[in-house]
């Protein structure tokens, strides 16, 4: 068998796994009589390890590997995905199908996962290749995809799983808020700038409050989680052939998924993304709410950043997040939100 892995430091937090070990996940999930020809690690992810899985006479695989559980407290977010995967039924043909997953912890002390391989290349890793148009042609169709993602609607607000859903939007952020605060400061991180933030959407809990019936989320729709079929042909558009990693979805207001935050970086992106999604009206509630989404979205960042080892991105997120409170202070609570 063939074997190849990233190579990472020891205190990496995406943690190597044995090969035999991987070969063993494989047999409880195929049948002790399977041949592996080759297991490839996978690039371009931060949180879960990802393998091709290539056997004998037989469709290749993908496992995914999500962290150990004793060392993050995220580490069940696969549970997660898998309670939400019904809903994203309109997107059918472009998700992996699950094939096995396994959350016992007998094996190994982390949740995996076993996937169909779903073709193309990771659209992050291409589009310096691509022309203007082709990627435009691109963030036309992800407006598409995300449209029919967030008109998915739900009865309550939050996390299918591990948390309880709840009855209204603002105890859904709180609880981001509360949960990201003890993340960064379980990290020994500095977390002063995200209680005030926390402080501030308790004061204007009837704003969020506003948003009275939640839409589906994906929670990481990105061009690193999006593949893409290509030809030859530089005069043929490119298409959207798979979505992956819903394992941060949730259901929320449509403009707190983690597309429309990072909208606030990529301003390139916007304009051909908006004409199939259609452009929201944003009021002085809805750009509110965007500022507060967006803190909980800075705040989750900095920890990635610190996982990963990133002083300067963490440093920058602290910038980042004053930016932010400065115009939350001086554009919104200056005076009257209405």
């Amino acid at each position: 068998m063939k074997y190849s892995s990233i190579q990472r430091p020891p205190d990496a937090f995406q943690r190597f796994i044995q090969p035999e070990l991987l070969e063993t996940m494989c047999q409880r999930a195929f049948g002790d009589d399977v041949q592996i020809e080759a297991i490839t690690e996978l690039a371009g992810g931060l949180y879960n390890n990802t393998y091709l899985i290539e056997r004998v006479a037989e469709e290749n695989v993908v496992l995914r590997v999500g962290p150990d559980i004793l060392s993050d407290p995220d580490s069940k977010m696969m549970r997660n995905e898998l309670a939400a995967q019904p809903f994203f039924a309109p997107i059918a043909p472009l998700l992996p199908r699950t094939i096995m997953a396994d959350f016992t912890q007998q094996l190994i002390n982390r949740d995996y996962i076993f996937q169909s391989f779903m073709p193309g290349e990771q659209w992050e890793s291409i589009k310096d290749e691509l022309t203007t148009e082709q990627n435009e042609a691109l963030w036309r169709q992800l407006g598409s995809i995300l449209k029919q993602i967030h008109a998915v609607r739900g009865t309550n607000f939050g996390s299918p799983y591990p948390f309880p859903l709840l009855s209204r939007w603002s105890l859904a952020v709180f609880n981001w808020l509360e949960q990201t605060i003890i993340d960064v400061e379980r990290a020994q991180l500095d977390a002063t700038d995200l209680n005030e933030v926390l402080a501030i959407a308790r004061k204007y809990a009837d704003i969020l409050d506003e948003i009275k019936r939640p839409s589906l989320l994906h929670g990481d729709l990105w061009t690193v989680n999006v593949l893409v079929v290509r030809t030859d042909d530089p005069t043929v558009r490119p298409t959207i052939s798979a979505i992956l990693d819903a394992d941060r979805c949730s259901w929320g207001d449509p403009l707190a998924d983690w597309t429309m935050f990072l909208f606030r970086y990529h301003r390139d992106a916007e304009a051909p993304f908006w004409q199939s999604y259609g452009r929201p009206k944003l009021d002085r509630a809805a750009q509110f709410r965007s500022l507060i989404y967006a803190a909980c979205f800075i705040g989750g960042a900095r920890l990635e950043y610190h996982r990963h080892h990133h002083p300067e991105k963490v440093e920058f997120s602290y910038t980042d997040m004053q930016s932010l409170l400065a115009e939350l202070n001086s554009v919104f609570l200056s005076g009257a939100l209405y």
